[in-house]
């Protein structure tokens, strides 16, 4: 399970469908709420404005006096949890708010840098196609270069795309 640090706070993150989701109970703390419940009850009250890619409610494990047990949790996308912060009125709210904007932004750059990249190899793939095309005896050495640049593509082509789990 990955972790993200607000301040002195850390945040649990789980990863369902390609997308990070948050635990309302983490939220509530890192906005500096007493009570875990405070989160879902201003989600229960600007319930309208959140849609379904901003919280879900998951089963999740916890240890239990007969075993392992399944409970459900509200967890808040990224989005979701910077909308919490709106509605929030608690003096960390604003930092908190900027914090996950500072994220999200991350994640789009990381995005645009993988897709920059992607078309990079693509290039590089091409411009390797054209130079053995155009001298025949760069054709044998094109038959070194090609693979593991086809390889790279195939790869960044993959993070861009990752397969759905069945």
């Amino acid at each position: 399970m990955k972790e993200l640090m607000f301040q002195d706070t850390s945040l649990r993150v789980i990863e369902r469908d390609g997308r990070q989701w948050v635990g309302a109970a983490d939220i509530a703390r890192a906005l500096g709420y007493s009570e875990a419940g405070k989160v879902t009850r201003l989600y229960d009250r600007h319930r309208v404005e959140f849609s379904e890619n901003m919280t879900q409610i998951f089963e999740m494990p916890t240890l239990g006096v007969s075993g392992n047990l399944l409970t459900k949790s509200r967890f808040f996308s990224l989005r979701g949890a910077h909308l919490v912060a709106m509605f929030a009125r608690t003096s960390k709210g604003q930092e908190f708010r900027r914090w996950v904007l500072d994220l999200l932004d991350a994640q789009d750059n990381k995005k645009k840098s993988l897709i920059q990249m992607y078309y990079e190899a693509r290039a590089e793939e091409q411009a390797q196609a054209k130079f053995a095309s155009m001298c025949g005896r760069g054709l044998s050495d094109h038959k070194h270069v090609m693979p593991p640049l086809r390889r790279r593509s195939s790869e960044l082509l993959h993070e861009l795309q990752p397969a759905l789990p069945l």
